[in-house]
Parts: structure tokens; sequence; C-alpha cells
């Protein structure tokens, strides 16, 4: 049995978890980190490592969604910041 470990911001925890149950994996959360992360540990046989790479390839795009939402929000603000002017 291998292992594989995520760490998961939580404000997309629940999008990750619907995705880990669909792949059928026994999985466990262990902790968080510095960082407020979720860390979720993942329980994978050899011919299991496809999913592996999916849901660390899903969690890359929810990151990246994370990061553009921030990017956006600071869009916003500055834009209101300017209008109060």
């Amino acid at each position: 049995m291998r292992k594989a470990e995520f760490a998961v911001p939580s404000e997309v925890m629940a999008e990750f978890a619907e995705k880990l149950a669909n792949q059928n994996l026994s999985n466990e959360i262990v902790g968080t980190n510095d960082d407020f992360e979720v860390l979720v540990e993942v329980e994978y046989e050899r011919d299991q490592a496809e999913e592996i790479d999916e849901l660390e390839e899903y969690l890359g795009e929810l990151r990246e969604q994370i990061e553009e939402d921030e990017e956006e929000d600071e869009e916003e603000e500055s834009d209101e910041e300017e209008e109060d002017k």
C-alpha cells in the first residue's frame, strides 16, 4: 500500500473531498499545516497511481482558481478606492 499526502486549502476542501470520494480511495484527514491547509492522506495501490495523478492535477486547478479569485478581489478593491476619490 502506498500513501500520498495532499495539503488542501480550506477554501476548496469541499470540492477536493467530492473528487476524492468519486475516486473511491481510502483517505484520512491527518491535520493542518502552518498555512491552515487541511492535510489529507490517501492510501492507494500501484495500479491506482493514475487516480493520484488526477487528484494532484485537480488540486493544482483549484489552487489556480483561488489565486484568480484573489486577484479579482484585489482589482475590485482597487476600483472601489478609485471611485471613492
